[in-house]
């Protein structure tokens, strides 16, 4: 039987809230990058940029804007994110976004706080390559995701 405490303890564990941005350019091709075997968890994923949003984050888009930045040296801002949706599972909620307007050229650098550097190769392709190239079987996210962030990505320009 369990302890009131254990209870307690179970019913208010915090959440992780981890958010990720769908970077697409010309020809709806979108930015996978590919975690270094150097994580803690899903080494030698496919991955889409974004991570955990921090106590000193004012949201989760200045979160997932931040981690933007230090996974790939790209730059967007808030303005230009899409909402596509969330995902829940027993230890994270994820947020995703998309957007068409960012700036900068890709580079790895060392996290800010672990001193590793988390992803080792990066590649722009479209969803239909995803879906067929098996070098891609290996990811952290759902391909549902993709085709909603397009289809949300085209009504926020009309």
């Amino acid at each position: 039987m369990k302890k009131w405490q254990d209870f307690i303890n179970e019913v208010t564990k915090k959440h992780d809230t981890v958010a990720r941005v769908i970077c697409f350019k010309e020809e709806a091709k979108f930015l996978t990058i590919k975690r270094s075997m150097e994580e803690d968890t899903s080494q030698g994923y496919w991955d889409l940029p974004g991570g955990h949003i921090d106590e000193e984050d004012d949201s989760i888009e200045m979160g997932v804007i931040r981690e933007l930045k230090e996974e790939t040296n790209l730059e967007s801002s808030i303005k230009d994110l899409v909402y596509i949706g969330k995902t829940e599972n027993s230890e994270a909620d994820s947020y995703f976004y998309a957007t068409d307007h960012w700036t900068g050229s890709i580079k790895f650098n060392k996290n800010p706080k672990t001193g590793i550097i988390e992803h080792t190769d990066a590649k722009w392709v479209t969803i239909e390559e995803l879906k067929n190239d098996k070098t891609f079987e290996l990811r952290t996210f759902p391909t549902y995701l993709l085709d909603k962030a397009i289809e949300k990505l085209k009504i926020s320009k009309t």
